[in-house]
């Protein structure tokens, strides 16, 4: 096991949880959660009832890089919404299942691409997403 990794820091979001343990929101008020960005609507019956229709494939491991008819939709619609910008598909689109395992990801592809023998700089904001650390 890779020994940086006893370098990392406690998961924010438990510190955060160990700090508020106790604490209730007065009654008259309705707290506003500001923690793991979990869904907080349903999810439309176009996504449920394509889950559905596709169980069949959970025999099988997805692709890593994504199926290409959803990086080829992906491409689109970032043509449609960014007026006319062109994505190739097969090289600059890579679909992740959240935030996180994209940022992990950004971060070792950038930091992957040192030239001219720089030293490459990470900046991150504080406070900041524990996989910037681990990343």
């Amino acid at each position: 096991m890779n020994p940086l990794l006893d370098t990392l820091k406690p998961y924010p979001f438990a510190r955060l949880r160990e700090a508020m343990a106790g604490l209730e929101a007065p009654a008259d008020t309705a707290p506003v959660p500001l923690h793991i960005g979990e869904p907080k609507h349903p999810t439309p019956a176009v996504i449920t009832d394509a889950l559905t229709a596709s169980l069949a494939e959970l025999e099988k491991y997805p692709l890593s890089a994504g199926l290409p008819e959803l990086r080829q939709a992906c491409a689109g619609w970032a043509a449609r919404r960014y007026d006319g910008l062109q994505l190739d598909p097969e090289t600059e689109i890579l679909p992740v299942l959240g935030s996180r395992e994209a940022l992990f990801s950004f971060a070792q592809v950038v930091l992957e691409h040192v030239s001219d023998g720089l030293k490459p700089a990470v900046v991150s904001p504080n406070p900041f997403y524990q996989i910037y650390e681990g990343a």
